[in-house]
């Protein structure tokens, strides 16, 4: 049988970048690694094994110092190498060194596919996408990723990650991004906050967004009342509502100018108009993008006219078109990392749905979003109808006022949260997370 140099084994067992790697932070759990590297040493000395020696035989001396049953009571800051599984531990140090930081392991034993936890689900994306990149294949479930080789496959696979730098890795994350560039979407914004459209005068910025649509749905349409109706299948799944609205409260002054400051926008007369010019650029970079982010369902998109004056549009919307949907976001929440389950008199939707969603936002923005009550907006029409529905913050502040300012890079993870949560959406529709059109009703 090939022998195998003791580097490479090293390597392909998780000893070498154990300083690096932040499975190693704590003092005591280097000095529980570093006393295993020893024994492990000791014993490949007693047996006068210098250079090279057989795979198997090396795997047989670090099974007798691994108890890998310790590895969930533990907390994951903390995990020392005898703690993981032998033939999935060079991955978890590779994958750690690289910046993706896992929590769990398990190699499968032989009974199952080897799986590996991370800290949050977006960071299980990002390593996904990462491996997927460079040729192996895995499926994911919330925040771990089963893998579709066998445990003894594994050690290779730490071998060709150890050839890699953690800016290597973060330029393949950047080229295989799901999400829209930053400067396509601030782009994108600047041009809908050029573009008025009062109430009972949208036929200007409707027109715009017709035409960023028309490319990227299946069915377009205006209907009686002047909203904007469309619809794009990406497969079997739910059926997720997104809207925003076509007007502002009042006029764009004609000599105006957009201000920015840092990443705040503001007005240099009037208002700025980013409720809900900042709704739309979500929405429409959302659905420019959701056949990137391997979302499976449909999506059902409504750009509303006559908000700001009695949610009228959203109340002429025929009910035939909200019959079948399953969660509606709707992007019209001033502030930034609010999530509106509800208003005075009213359930947006059930208990279960708004954790869930909180956790989700929570795991990609850690400390942003939090559940809150709100004001009045489309995402009642739709709540009335029985349909889980929240309302997101857009990251603008003091609308309807010459004071109005949008935070563009707020309004950019507002983005980033409707991408994470078509991606999440299947496990949204759960039953109990799931509302009866009798669960959500005034209180």
């Amino acid at each position: 049988m090939k022998k195998v140099s003791l580097n490479e084994l090293f390597i392909k067992y998780g000893f070498y970048n154990m300083k690096d790697a932040p499975l190693s932070r704590e003092y005591s759990t280097v000095e529980r690694d570093l006393t295993l590297l020893l024994n492990v040493k000791k014993e490949l000395s007693a047996l006068d094994i210098a250079e090279e020696m057989n795979e198997q035989d090396f795997v047989e001396i670090l099974e007798k110092h691994t108890d890998s049953r310790t590895e969930m009571l533990l907390n994951g800051n903390v995990v020392p190498l005898e703690a993981i599984d032998c033939y999935v531990r060079g991955v978890v140090i590779e994958l750690n060194r690289l910046g993706f930081k896992t929590n769990y392991s398990c190699d499968g034993h032989d009974r199952n596919r080897p799986v590996i936890g991370f800290e949050t689900s977006h960071i299980a994306m990002q390593a996904a996408s990462f491996l997927q990149s460079i040729g192996i294949e895995t499926n994911r479930t919330g925040r771990s990723l089963k893998f579709r080789i066998s445990r003894y496959d594994l050690p290779n696979m730490a071998l060709s990650l150890n050839k890699m730098t953690k800016e290597q890795a973060t330029e393949i994350l950047e080229k295989t991004s799901i999400l829209m560039p930053k400067d396509e979407y601030y782009t994108l914004l600047e041009k809908l906050l050029n573009i008025s459209g009062v109430s009972r005068d949208e036929e200007q910025i409707r027109s715009f967004v017709l035409d960023e649509l028309s490319n990227h749905v299946d069915h377009l349409t205006t209907d009686k009342y002047g909203n904007i109706i469309a619809q794009v299948s990406y497969g079997h799944g739910p059926t997720i509502l997104l809207n925003a609205h076509l007007d502002t409260v009042d006029v764009f002054s004609p000599n105006r100018t957009i201000v920015k400051n840092y990443s705040i926008l503001t007005s240099s007369d009037g208002i700025l108009g980013a409720d809900d010019r900042a709704g739309i650029c979500a929405v429409l970079a959302t659905v420019k993008t959701a056949k990137k982010s391997g979302f499976k369902g449909t999506l059902k998109i409504i750009f509303t006219v006559e908000e700001e004056i009695g949610l009228r549009g959203a109340r002429a919307v025929n009910d035939f078109f909200l019959w079948d949907i399953d969660m509606a976001f709707v992007v019209d929440r001033r502030g930034i990392g609010d999530l509106v389950t509800s208003c005075y008199d009213m359930q947006f939707c059930t208990e279960q749905f708004a954790r869930r969603i909180h956790r989700y936002a929570n795991d990609r923005h850690p400390g942003n979003w939090r559940i809150v009550q709100g004001g009045s907006s489309d995402t009642r029409i739709w709540a009335s109808q029985g349909i889980n529905s929240m309302n997101i913050s857009a990251g603008y502040f003091n609308e309807h006022t010459e004071m109005e300012s949008l935070d563009i890079e707020a309004n950019y993870r507002s983005y980033e949260l409707l991408i994470l949560l078509l991606q999440e959406s299947r496990f949204l529709v759960r039953p109990h997370t799931t509302a009866t059109r009798n669960r959500i009703v005034k209180k």
